[in-house]
């Protein structure tokens, strides 16, 4: 395979979350250096399924000339996550469940922000401005569709990401960052059966990790060597 770039996206557990150093021992940056590619990794601590493809569909459009050239990693996260156009000021420098905020972007006139359904970072988790129809101590029942729901979301952008990949001969895999009875990608909806799961690596990051987990309970430097391993073969399999 003539690899050149790895292209890897996805939340915390992508981006070395509680790693010493993360761009040095990250799983990304060990698959990189298996092909002997270049790690590009978008991934952002908290963030949504709405933001992996997002951020992936910008990179891709902003460097069409290295897309064949590279294998594209999508690590999905729980799919109740989304993220809403922000235009008020941060309160601090840091987008909730979405990352550091650049302040040259927020100037430009807004910034999208980490969320969950019914829920802005700062309003419903830290200064609770918004009463009306919000638990205080807990997600915002009223506005949280159901996992069926929210995972049939997720699909309709994996089957889209998936459909550019192929038209185009590009090389992909998908994961799961975590499964979990209140957050996991249901794969008995309809809309999954679109879905070419062929190219998805079917077992979860933080599960391969047992207990061998950093302070904030993400696979730790161990693991990430491994699970560079894994996809590695995984990755030689089905696109051999």
């Amino acid at each position: 395979m003539n690899i050149k770039h790895i292209f890897a996206n996805g939340c915390s557990y992508t981006e070395g979350c509680g790693l010493d150093n993360p761009e040095k021992e990250r799983y990304s940056k060990f698959l990189a250096d298996k092909f002997n590619a270049e790690d590009i990794n978008q991934s952002g601590g908290g963030g949504s399924n709405q933001r992996i493809f997002r951020t992936t569909y910008d990179w891709i459009s902003e460097n069409q000339d290295k897309i064949k050239n590279t294998l594209f990693v999508i690590q999905l996260t729980y799919p109740v996550r989304n993220e809403i156009w922000v235009n008020r000021a941060p309160q601090d420098n840091f987008d909730h469940h979405g990352g550091w905020i650049d302040s040259e972007f927020y100037d430009a006139g807004g910034r999208w922000e980490g969320a969950q359904f019914g829920h802005d970072g700062y309003t419903a988790w830290e200064t609770h401005q918004r009463d009306t129809s919000v638990d205080k101590d807990e997600i915002n029942f009223n506005y949280v569709p159901d996992n069926k729901s929210v995972s049939e979301i997720t699909w309709r952008y994996v089957i889209s990401l998936q459909s550019f990949f192929k038209s185009n001969n590009i090389k992909y895999i998908f994961f799961e960052g975590d499964i979990n009875k209140e957050g996991f990608l249901d794969k008995t909806c309809k809309i999954a059966e679109l879905v070419d799961f062929d190219y998805f690596y079917q077992v979860p990051f933080l599960g391969s990790a047992g207990k061998r987990v950093t302070q904030c309970n993400h696979p730790n430097a161990e693991v990430q060597i491994e699970w560079a391993d894994e996809l590695y073969n995984f990755i030689n399999g089905v696109w051999s």
